[in-house]
């Protein structure tokens, strides 16, 4: 029976957001000393820590949990927001200039005797500049923000838990602190979780610090120290690649590593562009040079005995004039182009501004080889009796061939054999991928190029079995 929730194990759950359909500002991100301290105690003591047990938490616990931690999902985009982005593209100094000139123009119409329809064709046009320049710009925001939210695919749908001692496989978002989790090479990892059980285990951080190496994990306590490098613990994102784990869940949605990152991301300031202070000091230049010309032709004109009507109508015309109408229409089309042919090379432009400022970039910093890599291994040429095979294909599709590929069908058997990785098909918008060490990845996908190795179990010898290995061991 899992020990009372009201006891020393309450003090280091840690669960992000506000039960479903609440949209607030996450908590913040708290690095306290109990945390800490689980990561310390041996296994047996974490799970008491937790309040848990190694059968698991009771359904009626994992309801209250839930209740009062929220579930395990990263919050997604409010309802509100679209609109407010959509009103945010009206509230750029250019964009007000031509509001202003639009209303002045319609006023110019109003007041003029005879009322000159070219005059109000004029306003509605400039209206119509405005309202495409917006236009374009918020649907360009509006698709990049749904397709960033696709770092929410990361995080797994379902997961294997211990309920009430039976093992269930169940929504990954349905998670609570205290859950007992299972997890086998390949899965992904739901939450942050200390192990309890490790059997030759090994991760993949791409997700976290960028490396795509595996790195050992271990049940036994650790010395104090960062989190994120706890040899104990995986983290929410992560993979799998090697062994067999049990761990108990120590925080979930926005608390866990994987969520801090999501929150800072979100929390990011907006910084602008040089383009979008070149056009503010130009719209500001232009909106002063327009008031100055039309207040100085009114003086001019008012004592000249023209009547008031006609010399304020000049005036505003005269105003309307000097602002460059197309030239917002003219940037947005410009930039929307850059965003589709950078879109072809699989880059995603959140803002259309950004373009200009990505052409303006010199010099990228970055900390280490495989950070601006897509995390992909591929199988181009193999060796066997001396003879080379070039192996044809990019990616993880199964797609491609091997020259000559008689000599080396046993060896594709064999890479495709010894190897935990699996070979996930297209779905929805993502293309194959592979669960696992990206290297045995890689194997599987060449020994499917010539089509021959379907399935793992289908070419397996009568009673082969699998013997886990770490990458150290294998070497």
């Amino acid at each position: 029976m899992s020990p009372e929730p009201g006891r020393r194990g309450t003090a280091v759950l840690r669960a992000g957001g506000p039960p479903a359909g609440v949209r607030t500002a996450a908590p913040p991100h708290r690095r306290d000393a109990p945390t800490s301290s689980v990561l310390t105690l041996p296994a047996a003591d974490a799970l008491v820590a937790l309040g848990s047990s190694p059968r698991g938490l009771t359904s009626a616990e994992t309801v209250a949990r839930r209740d009062r931690f929220g579930l395990n999902e990263l919050p997604g985009v409010g309802r509100g927001q679209a609109w407010r982005r959509l009103v945010a593209q009206f509230t750029d100094l250019f964009a007000v200039v031509l509001l202003v000139s639009s209303a002045i123009t319609l006023l110019a119409y109003w007041l003029g005797r005879p009322r000159d329809p070219a005059t109000l064709q004029l306003a509605l046009a400039i209206l119509g500049v405005v309202l495409l320049n917006a236009g374009i710009g918020f649907a360009q925001e509006y698709s990049a923000e749904r397709t960033a939210e696709s770092l929410k695919a990361m995080v797994p749908h379902t997961c294997r838990v211990l309920r009430d001692g039976e093992r269930r496989e169940l929504s990954a978002r349905e998670l609570v602190p205290g859950d007992v989790v299972i997890l086998d090479a390949g899965d992904a990892v739901p939450a942050d979780c200390r192990l309890i059980e490790a059997q030759e285990a090994a991760v993949n951080n791409a997700a976290l610090t960028g490396e795509s190496d595996p790195i050992a994990r271990v049940a036994e306590p650790v010395p104090p120290g960062p989190l994120p490098e706890a040899r104990n613990c995986v983290f929410m994102g992560t993979d799998l690649v090697a062994g067999t784990v049990k761990a108990v869940v120590f925080a979930t949605g926005t608390s866990t590593e994987f969520g801090r990152i999501f929150r800072l991301a979100a929390a990011a300031p907006r910084q602008r562009t040089p383009l979008q202070r070149q056009v503010a000091v130009m719209a500001r230049r232009v909106a002063g040079v327009a008031l100055a010309t039309g207040a100085v032709l009114f003086a001019v004109r008012a004592p000249s005995g023209q009547p008031f009507v006609d010399t304020f109508v000049f005036s505003l015309g005269v105003m309307v004039a000097l602002v460059p109408e197309g030239l917002p229409a003219t940037l947005s089309v410009s930039l929307a182009i850059g965003v589709r042919r950078m879109a072809r090379r699989h880059a995603l432009v959140k803002q259309l501004l950004a373009v200009e400022a990505l052409g303006s970039t010199s010099v990228i910093c970055t900390d280490k080889t495989g950070t601006l890599t897509q995390a992909e291994m591929t199988v181009v040429r193999l060796w066997a009796d001396g003879v080379s095979h070039t192996v044809t294909g990019v990616g993880y599709a199964p797609d491609g061939g091997v020259t000559d590929a008689g000599p080396v069908r046993e060896l594709l058997r064999a890479a495709a054999l010894c190897g935990n990785a699996r070979l996930v098909p297209p779905s929805g918008r993502d293309a194959w991928r592979v669960l696992g060490d990206t290297t045995e990845g890689a194997l599987l996908v060449a020994a499917r190029r010539p089509a021959w190795i379907r399935r793992r179990r289908r070419y397996a010898p009568p009673g082969w079995r699998s013997i886990p290995s770490t990458p150290r061991a294998s070497l």
